[in-house]
């Protein structure tokens, strides 16, 4: 099978790719530990937190925390890889690669308050329509990169990451994609649902647009799943009301904010920029990590997490660690989603 991508996609993933072997070689935190090689998978349209976790990745990234791969988009949504990529560009990483969702799976198309309004005002320059498959781009970037090496964590529906354990070799991989995964993933960590148990009606969150991934993927996955927890636990770490006085109006991120309110930019839970740490910076301190038992998915994306038997591969984070304040944490987040791009700090002077 033959696959054919626009012209700015191909300078796109031959920039990345080549980006990233070298920042892979040299990044190095100043405390010895290596910058953690992200895929980062969204689906970029009915909540605001995905826009403020891309945007702590990108200030990660500056800061040499994370090197960045490749940002896939799980939703059907057309607006949604526009106005990623054009988040992207705002951060000064244009040529980051994105993968959108093109295979088998539900039809996750639910709309949004802001996508389109940011594609239209931000600069950008791919659509849906050009973007590749995700699976595609998973196991492109997945084959050239050193084994156990890549963390992957999706914000939104499990759409891709089903497929990609469905998919078979190709020219990039003799390898079928569960075996693929395998060799060069990590650990995954995945933002969905509420812990320990939901089984509420009316309740969407990222498990029940499309539950068959879901369990296809809880069962499936042979690395270990970190699943991180949504309600209460990221209520009380809101974030995003800060932005309309500390970030530029021509910031992407405060726009989306702005849109999704209505206004001004109001605080909003942090369930997807919690992953994103939790991707970066690990599951210690600030947070309670679960290590005991394995989550079941029901078949329409409910969950409950069982005592037993045990799996190995299942964990959750939903509290945070004892003696940790909320507010501290929230403090933490916010001070990154508020941190300007890199480029607008060497231009004032006040680069980190």
């Amino acid at each position: 099978m033959s696959f054919r991508f626009s012209r700015c996609f191909e300078v796109k993933i031959v920039f990345c790719l080549v980006f990233s072997f070298v920042t892979s070689l040299a990044l190095i935190l100043p405390c010895g530990a290596a910058t953690v090689n992200i895929i980062f998978d969204t689906d970029m349209d009915t909540d605001c937190d995905d826009a403020g976790a891309i945007a702590i990745l990108h200030v990660l990234a500056d800061r040499g925390e994370a090197n960045i791969l490749a940002t896939m988009v799980s939703s059907k949504y057309e607006w949604s890889v526009p106005c990623l990529d054009a988040i992207n560009t705002y951060f000064g990483r244009a040529y980051l690669p994105i993968g959108v969702v093109k295979g088998p799976g539900a039809p996750t198309d639910r709309g949004s308050r802001y996508t389109k309004q940011i594609a239209d005002k931000f600069p950008h320059d791919l659509t849906a329509d050009k973007a590749p498959d995700a699976v595609e781009l998973y196991r492109q970037i997945l084959s050239i990169e050193p084994d156990r090496s890549v963390v992957i964590v999706t914000v939104g529906y499990l759409t891709n990451l089903s497929n990609l354990l469905k998919s078979q070799p190709d020219r990039y991989s003799a390898l079928t994609g569960k075996e693929l995964v395998a060799k060069k993933v990590k650990h995954y960590v995945c933002m969905g649902s509420r812990y320990p148990v939901e089984h509420r009606p009316g309740i969407w969150g990222n498990f029940k647009p499309d539950p068959a991934a879901v369990v296809h993927v809880a069962a499936e996955w042979p690395t270990k799943i970190i699943f991180t927890g949504g309600g209460k636990f990221a209520e009380d770490l809101a974030t995003g009301a800060r932005l309309a006085t500390q970030v530029p109006v021509d910031s992407p991120v405060r726009c989306a904010y702005e849109l999704y309110f209505g206004g001004t930019s109001e605080n909003r839970h942090s369930a997807d920029q919690i992953a994103v740490l939790v991707a970066v910076r690990g599951t210690g301190k600030p947070w309670k990590l679960v290590t005991e038992g394995y989550n079941y998915i029901f078949p329409n994306g409910n969950h409950e997490w069982r005592a037993a038997p045990n799996d190995p591969r299942h964990q959750y984070i939903s509290a945070l660690a004892d003696g940790v304040q909320p507010s501290h944490v929230a403090k933490v987040i916010e001070d990154l989603m508020v941190t300007p791009p890199k480029d607008q700090r060497q231009k004032g002077g006040i680069l980190e």
